[in-house]
Order: C-alpha cells, then structure tokens, then sequence
C-alpha cells in the first residue's frame, strides 16, 4: 500500500509555510516518490496570488494527522452480487482466503456481508434440501452450482418450488411431486416420466447421462427446464442447497464507517462487533473499501516533514500520533517529541525558505524557476523585503542566487506581492484580528499574537474599533489570556499593537502604556524577534 509522507507548516498558515512546503516536497521527491505539500487552514491573499504568479498548484488540505479509516482499508475488497449464490461466496471466500464477503446491490451499494460461520451453519442445519420457494433461483446459477449443463430451458429462467429426491417408485413418487416443484433423480426413464407428468419447473438428471429425446420433447412442450449433472443424486441435493441466494444468510448489523473516520474512534465499536470487518461507505453509500481488525491493530502512522514550526499548539490535529521525520524551521524550538532521531535544521535565519535552499545545495539540485520563485516569495515576505531584524546575510545570499534563477529583480516582484496582499476594503474584522495568528505558551500565559503587514497602517487603524471587538470575541472563545495584533507598516518601519486581555503585560514588557488598547512601536516588525521575547521576559 502506498503509504505518502506529507509536508507541512502551522496553522494559519502564511507564505514561508504554504512556499517552504511546496519548494522542500519537490526536493524530496528529487531523492524519492512520494511526498505531498500540504497546509492546515486556507491561504491568504499574499499566498494565492504568488501561486498564481508562478503557476503551482495549491497544497492539499489537511485537517489532522490521524490514521483515517482510508488509510488502512483494503480498497477494492472482493465482493458478491445480491444474485450470488452461496456456493458463489463460498467459493469466493477458499480462493481468496478471506472470512466475511460482502453484497452489494447493482449500484455498488452494501446491503450487508455473508460469513464463514454463517455459511458453515447455515449448510450445517439443512437436514432437508433447501425450497426455493422464497427466492426463485435462475436457473443459470443452479447450473453452474451443479455443473450442470441446461438442456431444455434458458440461464436466466426463474426456477421456484420445493425440491424433491425421486428415489422412491414412480407411482410413490407421483404423490409428492407438486406442480412447479425441482425433481432430483437418476438416469431412470420410467421415473423420469413420472416426474414430468407431475409438471414440475425443473427436472435435475444426475450421473451424467442425458434422457432420451422423447424425455427432452415432453419436458420442451410443457415448460419444464431439464438439467444434467455429473455429480450423484446425494452430491446434487447437498449442493443445490447451495444454489440459492446468499442474501439468505445476510447480516445487516456490521459496523458502517466513512472513508474519513478517524481509527482511532471506530476501534472500540469494531472491536465490539461480532463481525470481522466493517464496511467502508462514501457519501452516496458505495461500498469503497473494507477495514478488518487486523487492518487497527496494525496501528500505522502518518509519516510527516515540519517546516516553520516545531511547537505543539501550531501543529496539525493528531501530531503526537504521527511519526516526525524531519523539522525545518527558523523559529524558538517546540515541545514536539519524535520516536527516534530525526533531521532537524533549526536555525536563526528570516525565513524556512532559506534553510529548504540550504538542503537543495546540500543534496546539489537546482531548483526549477517556479521553485526559486516560491522560496523568493517566502523570504521577502518573512523578512518584509528584508527590511526585518531578523533577516541575516544567509538570507541575503539566497535572494541574490534565487534571482539568478527567477530571471528577474526580487525586490521588484516582492513589491508587486505586497500590494497584492490585502483587500482591506473585502475583509472583515475576524478576518482581520486573526491575521497569520500564532498562540505561545509564556510562562503560565497562553497568548496569541497576529500580525498584518501593510505600506500604509492607516488603512487599517480607520477601522480599528472594530477590529479591537473582533479581537475580544476570539480572545474569549479562544481562551487566550492575551491576543495581539501587530500593524506593521513596512514604508515606516514600525508596528501599531492591538491588544485585548490581560494588557498590563504589554505595558509591562514594552515598558508603555496603551491609548484605547494599541501602542505605536517605532523599528518593531519582527514578531520572533521583537515582540515575543520581551512578553516572555516579564511572563
């Protein structure tokens, strides 16, 4: 089974972690097949537009990390029609060596699953040859059961009524066959037109040899089928019990799951059932696959790549269940814990870009134009046109040889990518106060900090009442004991706080006080590096 290695950043995910995932994934796949960029939350508008720049597709959407019940199903699992006789599904499930088989109706939908014990019980408990009464048969699948080949008679004929063994004498005989009746016998012609002077809708000839032609007229004018098997006549009574249909033995109570069910959750429910598997449905309730017991007790997990985080809180639902491969990352280093040893490139850079360049002259790739372009974007944006303390001559160095590659002057692409940004006009406030919002644990304090990167703070301060009431709202769902916004004006080289909560430990650790909760922060842009660290110092 293919099992992918997905790559991915934080939450609220920004343009290094929608870029670095994108530019690290195609590296990867460079060594070997099978990795996949992937994000936890939707773009925003800077991240559209630089995909859209170059041409890339948008990575997949991830919701969690958890082992989902289509991770570890079988897909494609042998199945039997609701015509399927029961020798068909018994046959199915020797050759596929397989316990429980479901039926599906002619659309792919299930209706329920046959078992080996259900099987084996319902033939076991057959003291009298199995009526067809209930369910006609075709009489192409009692032949096929049989062996037998149809002398008189079409496949798809329905055959109905109780069956009958003629070994008694022929008058004797005449007084149980009921028209409409199967009369099992042997190559006896007396006994033969006995039975068929009775009107019966099938006439099964055991051993092999075919009645007379006079025998197969008779049988031809009245509408009687007539059938030869090689098998004898107490071999062809046990077998035609298996002729009928194997919906006869259903079980409708087995366990029904969705394609993206957690394992996790459904285990306990499956581990109740007295069934073997549970049947795997998609939303129009086509059977997609099967998850069996063996399938949960396997307990696989998602193989993942972290690139601009490494914090716990920031990270895809279900992390602690995956297996970590490796961390990319320019942040503080996370509480994340792996099984064993891993690569991790942790580094005091602006941007994951940076440090994903660094691996593609590690393992000596050039990256194609669009891949440069994207590491380009990742890192103007990061390190606001390089205009941020945290950018370093790494990240310098970089731009100069990812420009190389692109063909054209970053700086002036980076330009066209910031007034592509926002749309302050479209947003709302929520949209607004949770601008690429990040949360930390300093010291007891959960705190979340957001941050908008704007030429011109105005834009956004003239709609700051609202914005400070969106900020409230989240902060108290959320939880967080204070929630920040930094308005960065990148022309100006300075930040406007926004800040709602427990505010006295912002004035505390910029050593201000706030006017109608914001304070003007002249030479702050970088979270990382200039808000964080003074708010964990007095935390």
């Amino acid at each position: 089974m293919y099992h992918p290695i997905y790559i991915f950043g934080h939450k609220n995910p920004d343009t290094d972690t929608i870029c670095s995932a994108i530019a690290y994934a195609y590296l990867k796949n460079t060594q070997s097949p099978g990795h996949i960029p992937a994000r936890l939350g939707e773009m925003n508008r800077e991240s559209e537009f630089v995909l859209r720049h170059f041409g890339v597709p948008a990575p997949i959407l991830l919701p969690h990390v958890y082992i989902r019940a289509e991770d570890v199903m079988t897909e494609n699992p042998i199945t039997a029609s609701a015509e399927a006789t029961v020798y068909e599904v018994g046959q199915l499930m020797w050759e596929h060596e397989i316990h429980e088989v479901p039926i599906v109706d002619e659309v792919g939908k299930a209706l329920g699953v046959v078992t080996e014990r259900s099987l084996a019980r319902g033939y076991l408990k057959e003291l009298h040859v199995q009526s067809m009464n209930d369910i006609p048969m075709a009489l192409g699948k009692i032949a096929d059961t049989l062996n037998a080949t149809i002398l008189v008679g079409q496949s798809d004929t329905r055959v109905s009524g109780n069956t009958f063994i003629g070994a008694m004498s022929p008058p004797t005989m005449k007084h149980y066959i009921t028209e409409g009746d199967v009369v099992i016998l042997g190559n006896r012609e007396n006994a033969q037109e006995a039975a068929l002077s009775c009107k019966p809708s099938c006439l099964v000839i055991t051993g092999g040899e075919e009645p007379l032609p006079r025998i197969q007229q008779v049988a031809r004018a009245q509408g009687t089928a007539l059938l030869v098997t090689p098998h004898d006549t107490f071999a062809t009574a046990r077998l035609i019990n298996l002729s009928v249909p194997a919906q006869t033995l259903l079980h409708t109570d087995v366990l029904t799951v969705s394609p993206d069910s957690i394992v996790n959750e459904i285990t306990p429910d499956l581990l109740a059932s007295k069934h073997e598997i549970a049947l795997v449905n998609d939303e129009a309730g086509h059977l997609v696959g099967v998850l069996t017991k063996g399938d949960i007790a396997a307990r696989r997990r998602h193989k993942v790549i972290l690139v601009d985080h490494s914090e716990r809180s920031q990270s895809a639902d279900g992390i602690d269940r995956a297996d970590i491969l490796e961390i990319l990352d320019h942040h503080r280093l996370g509480g994340l814990e792996t099984s064993g040893p891993i690569l991790a490139m942790i580094a005091p850079v602006g941007c994951t870009a940076t440090l994903v360049f660094r691996r593609y002259q590690e393992l000596g790739v050039t990256p194609p134009r669009e891949m440069a372009g994207l590491m380009v974007a990742a890192l103007l944006s990061d390190t606001m046109l390089l205009k941020s303390p945290t950018t370093t001559p790494e990240d310098v160095s970089v731009i100069k040889q990812l420009g190389e590659i692109l063909g054209t002057d970053p700086l002036t692409f980076g330009r066209e990518m910031y007034l592509a940004k926002f749309d302050m006009a479209r947003l709302s406030p929520d949209a607004i106060a949770c601008t690429d919002l990040k949360s930390f644990m300093l010291g007891s304090a959960n705190v979340a900090i957001g941050q908008l990167e704007v030429a011109d703070k105005a834009t956004v301060l003239q709609r700051k009442a609202e914005i400070l009431e969106a900020m409230a709202r989240h902060q108290s769902s959320q939880g967080y004991d204070l929630q920040l916004l930094m308005v960065t004006d990148i022309l100006s080289e300075g930040t406007e706080l926004l800040a709602v909560g427990r505010t006295r430990i912002v004035e505390r650790a910029f050593n201000v006080s706030l006017q109608d909760s914001s304070v003007y922060l002249p030479g702050v842009l970088s979270r990382k590096q200039q808000v964080v660290p003074p708010l964990s110092a007095v935390l």
